[in-house]
């Protein structure tokens, strides 16, 4: 075995600490079910057990959750939702599929929901742990510790959740993180996860505003943008700092139509219009100050859904109308593709990522979005570009466009970039709420944010998470990268195939449909930037992402 770099003997050796310091394996209690499956599980997760063939140990998991969820509340759902999660952990440390992972994350955070409940404290610590694990970045497991310990700090409870006069589960989350420290993230990515837990009611104002000589300037709201359509909106308040915020709904009623609302506390109004009409699904955008700061209401033609989330650096906060959910409506959740959006990266003031001769990531995904345009529209497509020249365009903007004209897919077509210039090779991303270290690199480059912010947003991307939509997007990210390594194959026959990944890209956040970010190549690879620059090169990646349209239209 070789020597680890440094930085990875420090994460290592500061997961381990993490590890011990929630107790090792979970246990379940001594009703082990009448066909002795904890019992099995249990023995599966002993010290120098053998692992069963794959099929054995996800059969095992399913059974565990499936007690977990007939058991409902209480304690012993916590044992057993963490002990399934330990079966998923145990057999992803073995194969390393990613999914397995996502699972145990998944039913870790589900034992760790309530703190109150004896083992949620450690559920939610391992949880934690898993996910830096996952993510390859120490700077992951500090935010995800830091969140359990600000809860439990909060809920000022016993870890074991009974004796009073036990180790408060903040504190218990303490000597993880004192291992963690040089992991750290900046101030301002804690800052969000405080204002976000409040703004969730997870944590008190009292909580949130501790600590040593914490100087709180009131944050300000510097303009709302607002993206309306007949069938979804998208309206984005911006602050100069990051802000606890509550959402809130008034059913139509006594001469007056549905509003919905955003509370933002202790922030104040700015110059932002304060009565803009907008038209469409959303009438009017009002914007007024409350007796506890501001006050962003949306009134509505009709009943509508909405999702409110917040995105970092800077702060803002986005929210979606539309008339329908994700994968609902006229069209269902079939494969039905008649209108596609799609978008090309960078432009005007942002030139993206530039190669070893200069050229820039702007013009070589505008000309692959020129190309592709009349080819969809020969497979009777309409077609919709987020930018048709060289102009800036917000990452919201893209996708509230997208939105706006009601598409079926969303493709944003990129040139991937990195520090090691031999690094080369087709991939392709979908957006989902854990990333390996190589996936938040590309997510924070094409976010124009800190590793630890698009990280931090991955993690509030979970309650997000919508299954079937994630689902189709994988598909049709899977045919986008198969079909546009054999198109460009067929000519260059040392193309890599860099395969299908997961990060929290900032553009495909509330797409409302199946939406896919397509590194077309490394335009920091001498070779592939002069690819990248030629006509030949850029048609070639136009067919390739036809072809994928073409496919997933047709159900392959």
């Amino acid at each position: 075995m070789g020597l680890l770099p440094p930085r990875r003997i420090v994460f290592a050796l500061a997961l381990g600490l993490a590890v011990l310091s929630c107790g090792g394996t979970p246990a379940a209690g001594a009703d082990a079910g009448s066909d002795g499956d904890v019992a099995r599980a249990e023995a599966l997760l002993a010290p120098g057990a053998t692992l069963p063939p794959r099929p054995q140990v996800i059969t095992l998991g399913q059974a565990i959750e499936a007690l977990a969820l007939k058991e409902g509340a209480g304690a012993r759902a916590v044992e057993l939702h963490a002990l399934a999660a330990a079966v998923y952990e145990r057999i992803w440390r073995v194969e390393h599929r990613e999914q397995d992972a996502k699972e145990a994350l998944d039913l870790y955070r589900a034992a760790g929901k309530d703190l109150t409940l004896r083992g949620a404290c450690d559920a939610a610590v391992r949880g934690a742990v898993l996910a830096g694990d996952l993510a390859k970045n120490a700077e992951t497991s500090y935010a995800e510790l830091y969140r359990v310990q600000r809860r439990g700090t909060a809920a000022g409870l016993p870890a074991d959740g009974g004796s009073a006069g036990g180790t408060l589960c903040g504190a218990t989350v303490e000597q993880p993180l004192a291992a963690l420290a040089a992991f750290r993230p900046p101030g301002a990515v804690l800052d969000a996860i405080d204002r976000g837990l409040a703004g969730e009611g997870a944590i008190a104002l009292a909580v949130l505003d501790a600590g040593p000589s914490r100087v709180l300037v009131a944050p300000r709201i510097t303009k709302i943008e607002q993206w309306g359509g007949a069938e979804a909106a998208r309206i984005v308040v911006h602050l100069d700092r990051s802000s606890r915020f509550r959402v809130g709904d008034v059913a139509s009623g006594a001469g007056q139509g549905a509003r919905t609302y955003v509370e933002l506390d202790g922030v104040e109004l700015g110059g932002s219009s304060r009565d803009t009409p907008v038209g469409g699904i959303v009438s009017k955008i009002l914007a007024e100050p409350t007796t506890t700061g501001s006050r962003v209401a949306l009134d509505l033609s009709g009943p509508a859904y909405r999702r409110v989330f917040h995105l970092l650096e800077p702060f803002r906060v986005v929210i979606d109308i539309a008339k329908f959910p994700p994968g609902s409506g006229p069209k269902g959740a079939g494969r039905a593709v008649d209108r596609v959006a799609i978008d090309a990266g960078h432009g005007g003031n942002d030139p993206g990522a530039q190669g070893p001769s200069g050229l820039k990531e702007k013009d070589v995904t505008l000309a692959v979005a020129h190309k592709l345009a009349p080819m969809l529209a020969r497979l009777g497509i309409q077609v919709a570009l987020t930018r048709d020249d060289d102009r800036y365009v917000t990452l919201e903007e893209r996708t509230a466009r997208a939105n706006a004209f009601g598409a079926d897919l969303f493709v944003s077509i990129h040139c991937n970039a990195a520090e090691n210039k031999t690094k080369r090779g087709v991939e392709t991303y979908v957006l989902d709420t854990t990333t390996s270290d190589m996936a938040g690199r590309v997510a924070a480059r094409e976010n124009a944010t800190s590793q630890a912010a698009s990280n931090e947003v991955a993690q509030l991307l979970a309650s997000m998470r919508l299954a079937d939509q994630s689902t189709r997007s994988t598909r049709f990210a899977e045919l986008l990268q198969r079909a546009g390594v054999a198109s460009l194959g067929t000519r260059y026959g040392d193309i890599l195939d860099g395969g299908v990944h997961y990060a929290a890209f900032y553009v495909l956040v509330g797409a409302r449909m199946p939406a896919v970010l397509f590194e077309t190549s490394y335009i920091s690879h001498a070779l592939e930037e002069q690819r990248l620059g030629s006509a030949d090169y850029q048609q070639r990646l136009a067919d390739g992402i036809a072809n994928a349209v073409r496919a997933y239209r047709e159900g392959r």
